[in-house]
């Protein structure tokens, strides 16, 4: 148990759901969230082979259903599992939206929700400090 009363792989596998959060938002505007969730499921197809207890049992409708359900499976499994499931479907998510749309716009996309948290966490802080 965690200081808060969550188990620990509820607290990790919530973490491991950050850059996800992330993505979408600066993915959805652009594919939508059907396409974000397509996108998703294919990446979920490709890992599959290796991660089978990852592939979500029916299709998403929207991001917050497909993270529910990816918090879900993450916090099943050892985190040593999860942690390299999530990164390999992180990994294989980004070079499918690299094939769809090019590397160069698709790092950019990965810089600016990477930068957005990043903001976002020193401007918490700065709030923080501010008290």
């Amino acid at each position: 148990m965690t200081s808060n009363g969550m188990p620990a792989q509820l607290t990790a596998s919530s973490a491991w759901l950050s850059p996800w959060r992330r993505i979408a938002q600066h993915l959805c505007p652009l594919i939508g969230e059907s396409g974000f969730c397509a996108l998703f499921g294919r990446a979920c197809h490709v890992v599959g082979p290796e991660h089978a207890w990852m592939v979500p049992p029916q299709p998403c409708r929207s991001p917050e259903q497909l993270f529910t359900a990816l918090q879900e499976r993450l916090a099943s499994v050892d985190a040593a599992r999860a942690s390299a499931a999530n990164e390999a479907l992180l990994r294989t998510f980004t070079q499918l939206l690299a094939t769809l749309i090019g590397e160069g716009l698709t790092e950019r996309l990965l810089a600016s929700a990477t930068t957005t948290a990043e903001c976002a966490a020193g401007q918490q802080t700065h709030a923080q400090e501010q008290k």
